[in-house]
């Protein structure tokens, strides 16, 4: 069936239970735009999660992405409308919602978190209605993924701006067992990542300080729910090459879970990182490196120097063993503590299973 007018078939949603509702509601080939309210400032500005969503005109599964966790991620959100944008309804068999940014309050002010209460989003699922309101953000967005019998979610994140970094992914596992590891590999590879990294949740193992274990993506699989993260580049700007590169993978998404019709090439192998940790300096002033994300750095050979405001060489750091560079800073201007490079330490090819 084709394709209706775009302008004939959008619409506004305002009541509540926003998306699930407005699927069932809606004709088919409809795009809906609609807000999940969770407050309002002290000036009475709406705070809520706007989001977009376009029913196909057969039954199928709901392909659901957020686009946005912390402030500073802009590629995530640009590469979700490009794909939703490029989707003939015509072509749908089912559902595709696109949160564009579940942190409002973040995005608005630029920061990792939102400046009311500094607390991390990412760790905040599946959230608390009566608390804080990134605890009461993560609520409304669990809840909504859930309403709407979300069959695959992803999570889009990006390094922080002060990092470069080539697209890789991020995936947990749940010992409930419910999604395998598997089919998350499967819906990754097609991305092309530089890595697909393991991500460890138990407290004390994992690279993170932090309750890892409420992240979305997490908290998703404990219930069943497919879900992982793309980290899409560098954040705080927009790199076209990168966004373009989430499209592709997201249309490969889609036409896995079976709502576009269609199959995308994908490797027949991935690169799984087991064990990842962050590198400091010890001493500040400038850094710089002539590696390029994605490299593998033998035992013994420099990632590059720290020059103090001397001019004065004072740090060479080298590792003892081998390891992938994930990402690698991008502003010279360092302290003692501060990251310069995000590194796999542990891990192998291994095959993908379509």
């Amino acid at each position: 069936m084709p394709a209706a007018p775009a302008e004939h078939q959008r619409d506004t949603v305002t009541d509540r239970n926003k998306v699930a509702a407005a699927l069932r509601d809606a004709a088919p080939g409809t795009r809906i735009k609609g807000r999940i309210e969770v407050g309002t400032t002290a000036s009475g500005m709406e705070i809520g999660i706007p989001f977009v969503a376009l029913k196909g005109y057969d039954t199928g599964p709901c392909f659901w992405i957020n686009g946005q966790v912390h402030g500073g991620e802009i590629n995530g959100i640009l590469a979700a409308f490009d794909f939703l944008n490029g989707v003939t309804p015509g072509d749908l068999r089912g559902n595709l919602v696109v949160t564009a940014t579940a942190n409002p309050l973040a995005l608005d002010a630029r920061e990792k978190c939102a400046p009311q209460d500094g607390l991390d989003l990412d760790q905040s699922f599946p959230g608390n209605p009566s608390s804080f309101i990134t605890d009461r953000l993560a609520a409304a967005l669990f809840a909504e993924i859930r309403g709407a019998a979300a069959g695959l979610v992803l999570n889009m994140h990006t390094n922080p701006a002060v990092m470069d970094g080539r697209p890789y992914a991020v995936y947990k596992q749940h010992p409930n067992g419910r999604v395998a590891e598997a089919d998350l590999l499967a819906y990754i590879a097609p991305f092309l990542p530089t890595v697909a990294c393991q991500m460890a949740v138990a407290p004390g193992v994992g690279e993170l300080p932090g309750n890892v274990a409420g992240g979305l993506d997490y908290q998703l699989l404990a219930v069943g729910t497919p879900a992982f993260m793309i980290e899409l580049g560098g954040g705080g700007r927009a790199e076209h090459d990168f966004i373009a590169q989430g499209v592709a993978g997201m249309r490969a998404m889609a036409q896995r879970l079976g709502i576009l019709p269609g199959k995308t090439a994908a490797p027949e192998t991935i690169v799984r990182v087991s064990r990842r940790s962050h590198l400091m300096v010890s001493q500040g002033g400038l850094f710089r490196t002539a590696r390029l994300p994605g490299d593998l750095v033998r035992a013994g050979e420099p990632f590059g120097e720290v020059m103090n405001v001397y001019g004065d060489v004072v740090e060479q750091p080298i590792l003892e063993h081998d390891a992938i560079a994930i990402t690698f800073r991008r502003d010279p201007v360092v302290h003692t503590g501060d990251r310069y490079a995000f590194i796999a330490q542990e891990w192998g090819t291994v095959a993908v299973a379509y």
